[in-house]
């Protein structure tokens, strides 16, 4: 696989938000072709591992766009820019950015895990009531944000068999009935790439 280039068009100023801070820091990581962020909870896993980890939702229902997560402990991993999904996107239960359900009351581990790679393809991940369309810059904090998984950087290298991999995870607990949105928070990656799905918490049983 080629390395991709892509340029964003970006004030400087605006990548200074309180949201996008920490993706200012970017020491090297030993092995890597690229700088990278390092935040808080983040974990560096080989090509096999990032394989194990993309397969690590619970069991669910697939519908035409949405995926539906039946129990009161769940875990839901989003993968920025799986294998064999499109660019800038969030695979998730195998649907490219889908509506995600689940129980009111039910504990939820977050995992994102980072798959693309080229400058600028961090991503991470927030869960909100804020609805689209998103402004390029995203005003912090995002209204009722349910959770949020920092920025994480993007693959170490061109080759994906060799490359490590960033991924984090966060858990909550879904609170009473409503309709949230997760979305990438990285300037431009909702507003340009609608990079962002529902995330609807209604009893399923």
């Amino acid at each position: 696989m080629s390395p991709r280039i892509r340029l964003f068009l970006f004030p400087t100023a605006l990548l200074t938000t309180p949201l996008m801070a920490h993706a200012m820091t970017m020491p090297h990581i030993p092995g890597s072709s690229m700088p990278q962020t390092a935040p808080h909870g983040l974990q560096w896993v080989t090509w096999q591992q990032a394989r194990q980890y993309a397969s690590l939702t619970d069991p669910h229902t697939r519908g035409r766009h949405g995926v539906v997560f039946r129990g009161q402990r769940v875990t839901i991993t989003f993968v920025a820019h799986a294998p064999q999904h499109p660019d800038m996107s969030f695979e998730a239960g195998g649907r490219t950015d889908p509506t995600v359900y689940v129980n009111p009351g039910a504990r939820v581990t977050l995992r994102v895990l980072n798959m693309d790679y080229g400058n600028g393809m961090q991503h991470g991940l927030v869960i909100t009531t804020a609805k689209p369309p998103y402004p390029v810059v995203l005003t912090c904090p995002l209204p009722d944000t349910l959770a949020r998984v920092p920025t994480l950087p993007p693959r170490s290298q061109a080759r994906p068999q060799a490359a490590r991999y960033a991924q984090a995870t966060t858990t909550f607990v879904a609170p009473r009935a409503g309709t949230y949105y997760y979305l990438c928070p990285v300037p431009g990656h909702a507003r340009a790439f609608r990079m962002y799905g529902r995330f609807v918490i209604r009893a399923h049983g």
